[in-house]
């Protein structure tokens, strides 16, 4: 049977040590004509949301029915569930922890991970993406069902939203989601499209109740975003609109806004990391 599927990879493994290449070797070995695409293995250790918030900003640009092999798992070992998820026509697989909870859609479903059959041999305590969550990819790509893996469940672990909430009809409140190896800062402010000319379209990313309510169109020149000390930063479209030394907001390629600095780190010009709020006011 061939392998029709793509298999997209996250992890925090790096890529010093041998766990990324015994990881695809795995799949080969079961699936040989398998073919497997590096989303990144430079997630932070053991940082789930960062990994959730990656998986969102990755999976759109994937064909349909693409298998997302997703390995940050800090309670390897544990009482922690393993997972596959049907979400949309994807599939998702990895520990449930919270890493899939932004690319949930409605009438999603979920099923444990539990039958052997589908495992390496005696697998480890210590590396169940080798011995679990690969062999389960590759089989998926072959076109095992969900359901000969394991009992379907109603529950899965969910990380809580970041913020992104109006404060009153003029401020849109949020948060800074991580620094990116650039020293640019990804904010929750989003996400935003270019709407008619200067004007862009607020549509929010979230899965929040009121989504369709917190819809908006604003114009950018309108926008400033202020930042902790209660300094402003103005809204440009490219880095080279920003001065040397000096840090602006524009909107990235993940449509949710970013700080950033012309050739330089913005988190080190201005000292922030994540995790800390801003707002963007409409002025």
């Amino acid at each position: 049977m061939k392998s029709s599927r793509p298999i997209a990879i996250l992890t925090d493994f790096g890529l010093t040590d041998h766990f990324v290449g015994v990881l695809k070797g795995v799949i080969k070995s079961i699936a040989p004509d398998a073919y497997t695409v590096d989303i990144t293995h430079e997630n932070p250790p053991g940082d789930i949301q960062r990994a959730a918030v990656t998986l969102w900003q990755s999976k759109s640009y994937f064909p349909p029915g693409t298998i997302f092999l997703c390995v940050v798992d800090p309670g390897v070992g544990t009482a922690r569930n393993a997972i596959i998820v049907e979400s949309g026509q994807n599939y998702y697989i990895g520990p449930d922890n919270g890493v899939f909870s932004f690319v949930l859609e409605s009438g999603f479903q979920v099923h444990e991970i539990t039958n052997s059959d589908f495992f390496l041999p005696n697998p480890s305590k210590t590396f169940h993406g080798r011995d679990l969550f690969a062999p389960v990819a590759a089989h998926v790509s072959l076109g095992i069902e969900p359901s000969h893996l394991g009992q379907a469940v109603n529950n899965i672990v969910r990380k809580p939203d970041p913020l992104l909430e109006y404060h009153t009809p003029e401020e849109i409140h949020g948060q800074i989601l991580h620094v990116d190896r650039f020293g640019n800062l990804l904010t929750s402010l989003g996400c935003f499209y270019h709407h008619d000319g200067d004007s862009l379209l607020f549509d929010p990313w979230l899965p929040i109740l009121d989504k369709h309510s917190m819809k908006k169109i604003l114009r950018s020149r309108d926008i400033n975003i202020e930042i902790p000390g209660g300094n402003s930063l103005s809204v440009v479209e490219n880095f080279s609109q920003v001065s040397q030394g000096e840090c602006g907001a524009l909107i990235g390629s993940s449509r949710l806004f970013e700080i950033v600095a012309y050739n330089d780190s913005a988190s080190r010009l201005l000292g922030l990391v994540g995790g800390e709020v801003i707002h963007l006011n409409i002025l």
